[in-house]
Parts: structure tokens; sequence; C-alpha cells
């Protein structure tokens, strides 16, 4: 059993974490009643042997980091854990005083177990493997699938299929599923699941020397359809500071815990859609039916080829397949060099549940679109190797 000391907290506060340790390894928090000001302070809780303690709110930021330094430095054994806005210049604060977690005062009890399991880690080691290759198994569980949606052409309808591909296999497999938003200028993943991120991928990477499985986690946003996404920056500079290196790092540790990890991506085949194309196990290639999109796909095709870039499984996607614009199919097959997989009709439907954040297979999983894009659910649930689907990462 460990002990908790939570300081310049309330009682609510007390009783929520108490709550989340109580379902641990029993685990118990008490609330420091005295004051926390001087050396002589620090020592008379540090006697009662913490293995963390979480500095409160009404210390005010300023006194928490300071405090979280002096423990660093004198009380190197007891984790610390501030509740502070998080942002990219707490986090460097955060870092630079040896705070181990870092939760908002208004966080989800998510993000407040997630800190607390990052502050009693040393005490409590996870039975995870550290991650490694996307794909690669941890423990017992099957490889993840880390699939990749791309489109030489925008507005060929990527975050359409992305979006509704995440929440049919989050309903397929609860709680073993995330999004990752790629389009690092302009996603809007977030727009059209109609969720509001507290912290974006930029959020992410500005922490990257200390990002770990728990500390990503912090950083998710969960849709009411059990599905997790780590959505694009807000501002369309905050995506020129993240680096390729750096999108492979998360890609990674999304794939060491989550059984599926979607990526959308903009259009083309720019630097972040070919690093995620590189940790791939699947590409859905996605055009439409007219004759510049179907020239760029035989274009990115041939890229792909070209890098040895064969051993994603790769999903060709025809979106609006019921237009009547003179070309067949069979045509627009034979002229990007690869047979097509899965059609998809038009339908007024989709702009209505993009402006509206509602996902086609949530909301109308009877209309003709929401059926194809199930079909796609379907083939990605398939096993590759014909074991079992991946299996959920353990999340708590």
């Amino acid at each position: 059993m460990s002990l908790v000391i939570i300081v310049a907290a309330d009682a609510a506060f007390e009783q929520r974490v108490g709550r989340l340790l109580s379902r641990r390894n029993g685990d118990v928090a008490q609330l420091w009643e005295g004051p926390l000001a001087t050396a002589a302070d620090v020592q008379s809780l540090a006697e009662r042997a913490p293995a963390a303690v979480i500095l409160g709110p009404r210390l005010g930021k300023d006194n928490a980091f300071n405090l979280a330094a002096y423990f660093d430095r004198q009380h190197p054994a007891i984790s610390v854990m501030v509740v502070a806005a998080p942002g990219p210049e707490t986090w460097q604060r955060a870092l630079a005083t040896g705070t181990r977690a870092l939760i908002s005062p208004t966080g989800s009890d998510d993000e407040l177990r997630a800190g607390l399991e990052r502050a009693l880690k040393p005490l409590h080691p996870r039975s995870d493997t550290a991650p490694g290759n996307a794909g690669a198994p941890v423990g017992n569980r099957a490889p993840a699938r880390v699939i990749t949606v791309i489109s030489p052409k925008g507005g060929s309808g990527k975050t359409i299929v992305a979006t509704n591909l995440s929440v049919g296999l989050a309903a397929r497999s609860p709680g073993n599923t995330v999004l990752l938003d790629l389009d690092l200028q302009f996603g809007d993943t977030a727009y059209a699941l109609g969720i509001s991120p507290q912290h974006t991928i930029a959020d992410a990477v500005s922490v990257l020397e200390d990002l770990d499985v728990t500390t990503l986690k912090v950083f998710l946003t969960r849709h009411r359809s059990g599905l997790y996404v780590l959505c694009a920056p807000d501002e369309p500079a905050a995506g020129d500071s993240i680096s390729a290196a750096a999108v492979a790092t998360v890609i990674r540790l999304l794939s060491s815990q989550f059984g599926y990890v979607v990526i959308d991506t903009s259009a083309g085949l720019g630097e972040y859609t070919l690093t995620a194309l590189d940790l791939s196990t699947d590409v859905v290639l996605l055009t439409d039916m007219d004759v510049p999109s179907v020239r760029n796909l035989r274009k990115a095709l041939d890229v792909l080829d070209m890098l040895g870039m064969r051993t994603p499984t790769r999903h060709m996607v025809l979106n609006r397949a019921d237009s009547r614009v003179g070309l067949t199919k069979s045509g627009i097959a034979a002229a990007a060099g690869t047979a097509i997989d899965l059609e998809v009709p038009s339908s007024r439907h989709v702009p209505l549940s993009l402006n509206e954040g509602q996902p086609l297979l949530l909301v109308n999983p009877r209309s003709p679109v929401a059926r194809s894009l199930a079909e796609l659910v379907e083939r990605m649930v398939k096993p590759a190797g014909g074991g079992a689907p991946p299996a959920r990462g353990g999340k708590s």
C-alpha cells in the first residue's frame, strides 16, 4: 500500500483521488492540513514517507513548481504531481522542476488517473513492454493495425472516411481505437466528430523527451463512441514545429497501447504522411470519379512503389462512385493500376453529418454511405494473418 498526500486542495478533490487510488493496489490518500512553506514543513511531510505528493491549485502555479523543485532536490524518492492548467510553458516548468505528473484543475477522472499512474510508476511498474516499432506485439496482445488514410487530392473525403472508420472500429473494440489527425495545418477531425479537445499533438510533442504511454494519454480526447482522438493543432503555425521524428514517436506509442490506430492525413504525400505510411499495416487509398484524382492516385502509387512501401495492405476506395461524369469504374481501375475494393456513393447526408459533427455510422447507419463505410470497418476487423483481432490495450 502506498500513501499519497494532497496539499492545498479541497475535500472533493481528495475524495476523487481516494476513489481512484482505491481501484489500484489499496493505495490511500490523505489531505495535508498544515502549512507547506518552509524546509521544516516539507521535512514533516516527508517523514510520513508518502509515495507521492499532489500540490493542489490553492498553492498557485509558481509556489507549486518551487516546491516541486525542492522535493526533487531534497526528497527525490517522493514523486510530485502539480495541479495546474497544462500548456507548453507549464509542461516545460514541470520538466525543469522534476514534476512527475501534471493535471488540469478541471481535468476529467481519466486525466487524473493517468497522472496518478505516472506519479506512482516507480512503485507500480507497468507490465507493458517498452514501445517499439508500430505493429509490434505488447505482452500477449496481437499486433496493432495502423491504418493511414491518404489521397493525393484535397476534398476527396479523407476525414469523413477516417472518422467513420474510427468510430466503427471503436464500436467493435471499445476503448481500443485511437484516431490521429496528421493534417497538422488544417486538420478538422475534431470538427467532424463534434469534440472540443483540451490538448493537441502539439502539446504532446512539446514534452517529447519525457513523453511515454502514460503521459500521452493525457493529451487524448475521448469521443462519446469510446474512440480516443489526438487532434491536430488549433493554429496552422503550431504544426510547423513538429518534426517527422516526433510523429513517428507518437505513432509508436499509440500503437503500443491501442489495437487500432487510424491516421487522417493532409492531401498529397508530404513528410508526415510518408512517416505514417512507413509505420502502417494498412493504407486506405481514396480517389474521386474525376481524371485529375485518378491520375494523381496513379502517381502516388508509383511513388510508394519506388520508395519500397509495399508492406502496408492497400485498400482502394472509390468515393462518389455513382457520379455520372463520363468515366467507368473499370476505366478508373485500369488508369490507377489497381483494383477497386470499395465503392462509396454520393449522398447529401455526408456534408450534413460533417457540418453537425455527427459521424454517419452513428446517426444514420442504414444509409448507403454508412453501409459502404461499415464494409471498410469489416475489412479492418478481419485479421490479416487469420488470427484474432488486435486485443484491447489494457487502458484503465
